[in-house]
């Protein structure tokens, strides 16, 4: 007969995936056909390795002209503030109801069946669009050593594999995005503490009195003006940042959409998505902190038709002195280019899933062939840019407005919060500003070109195609499907007794483990948090 002692070993050792599978409601009903191949390690990478990318590489660059080393931190420091927020409510919502294709499945749970395909159809666009914009990024960066090449040899090469590496089962993805994300974060750690040496005189090049940097580019204008003097064009300045910021840091909501591919989700994807503050706070606040420091933003080299010119990283350790590092820098960004147009495509498509999903969302990758044409580089991402931004800012507001109906639903239907796997906090305040935030940024996404001189049919198109577009296409389907608003008696909030039972059983098989110190307790709740 066991002893109490292996009684109680045999129980802590229950996983909580086992305890998941006891209590098996819309989740395992419905899903139960796709593998869950990725654990919480591949989660935490992904969480990361589909948001650094060329936006904050390159994208920084255009903004730190613009607006100056401070008004560049203040715009990203916003937008930081904005996405963690979307990530907060997109970890409630996928704990709840870790289904495939995450908030394209809540969203018409909580408003309306027309309006969740509409956002269905917009998000697949712009993940198709962003792998063209990162082959052009990618592309352009190969420049930096062959400058004389013609870029399409090098654009055909990474659409073909980006097509073949998306045929493959998602189990490999996750472990060539769980490297890729390796190898980002320790490029941007690396460069963070470069340039804090660089800063403090650590430089090879100049005259040993001229090495020490500090806060000279901050002086005597840390925010520029921008088409206007004064207060206002400061406050434009900083306004015309979140674009470039948006587009670096958009679609953080993007791990819930494969929240059925995971182990154990209502677990693994809050504890992702909830460490995206920090994720913001490290990788891009403080490496944008130190290219403001190391570079001036009056830099005539930055926004320069050549998009490996216009990188403030490549520029910084360039004037610095320091000459392998611009080359390691380019070599790891163009990874993270193919890493992040991998990533968008493959989210379309499933091993063992038809291969018509790959085929069909390939057909916006030619797009990167703009780059050959007459446009330079950094117009050409500048496109992407706005085309990619504006339509991730839409599907955010839309996921703030199925949010505060999910609020508002349970709390009408007597459920309370507390017995979700996570609650965030804030609510429903921090979804409602995010939304309206959201909301004017799309509406004033273009407002430069509104001033004398500035107009321009491919700018306006850029920025507001996408507006157009999703009006339109929500106003035919409400016309041609059945698709009445769902009013809160008409929610389905089943999943909630699902939800309690297994939370209590997991609670319980918790309890029984041996306990961690204090001191990594706190360090995890505070990481978390």
């Amino acid at each position: 007969m066991a002893s109490r002692s292996d009684e109680e070993k045999s129980l802590a050792d229950v996983s909580t995936a086992d305890v998941e599978l006891q209590h098996q409601g819309r989740v395992a009903g419905k899903e139960a056909n796709l593998r869950r191949s990725l654990n919480g390690r591949h989660t935490a990478l992904i969480a990361i390795a589909s948001g650094i990318g060329t936006g904050l590489f390159l994208g920084s660059g255009t903004a730190l002209a613009s607006a100056g080393p401070l008004g560049l931190l203040l715009g990203y420091a916003l937008m930081g503030l904005i996405t963690s927020g979307i990530a907060f409510i997109s970890a409630e919502t996928a704990a709840f109801l870790p289904v495939s294709g995450g908030f394209i499945r809540h969203i018409p749970m909580f408003t309306d069946r027309a309006l969740g395909i509409t956002v269905g159809w917009m998000f697949w666009y712009l993940l198709s669009i962003t792998a063209a914009a990162e082959i052009v990024a990618a592309s352009s960066l190969i420049g930096y050593w062959k400058p004389d090449l013609n870029p399409t040899i090098f654009i055909s090469v990474f659409l073909v594999l980006i097509v073949f590496f998306n045929f493959l089962p998602v189990r490999f993805y996750g472990e060539l995005e769980f490297v890729f994300g390796i190898m980002k974060s320790l490029l941007v750690i690396g460069l963070i503490l470069a340039g804090l040496i660089v800063d403090v005189g650590g430089s090879p090049s100049g005259e040993a009195c001229a090495l020490y940097i500090g806060g000279k580019n901050w002086r005597p204008t840390p925010i520029k003006e921008y088409l206007v003097e004064g207060s206002t064009g400061r406050f434009l300045a900083v306004w015309s940042t979140l674009i470039n910021a948006a587009f670096a840091m958009g679609n953080i909501q993007i791990t819930t959409s494969i929240g059925s591919e995971i182990v154990n989700p209502r677990v693994n994807l809050p504890k992702a998505m909830r460490r995206v503050f920090w994720r913001i706070f490290l990788f891009y606040i403080l490496s944008l902190l130190f290219v403001g420091l190391l570079i001036s933003a009056d830099d005539p080299r930055l926004g320069l038709g050549s998009a490996t010119a216009s990188s403030p990283f490549v520029l910084a350790f360039q004037t610095a002195g320091i000459k392998a590092l611009p080359a390691i820098i380019n070599a790891v960004v163009i990874t993270s280019a193919f890493s992040s147009g991998n990533g968008f495509v493959l989210k379309t498509n499933r091993y063992r899933s038809p291969y018509w999903a790959v085929i069909i969302s390939s057909i916006f990758l030619p797009l990167a062939y703009l780059n050959c044409g007459g446009a330079t580089p950094a117009t050409v991402f500048n496109w992407f840019t706005a085309l990619i931004a504006v339509a991730g800012l839409n599907i955010w507001t839309t996921i703030c407005v199925a949010y505060v109906r999910f609020f508002y639903g349970l709390k009408k239907r007597g459920y309370s919060r507390d017995d979700l796997f996570y609650k965030s906090w804030g609510q429903p305040w921090v979804a409602i500003a995010c939304g309206v935030m959201c909301f004017l940024i799309v509406l004033f996404s273009g407002f430069a070109l509104f001033f004398p001189g500035n107009w321009t049919v491919s700018g306006f198109l850029s920025n507001y195609i996408n507006c157009f577009i999703f009006i339109a296409l929500y106003i035919v389907l409400k016309l041609t499907i059945e698709a009445p608003w769902v009013s809160y008696e008409d929610m389905d909030f089943s999943e909630m007794e699902v939800t309690r039972a297994e939370k209590k059983a997991m609670e319980e098989a918790q309890a029984l483990k041996h306990e961690v110190p204090w001191w990594r307790r706190l360090l995890e709740k505070f990481l978390d948090q």
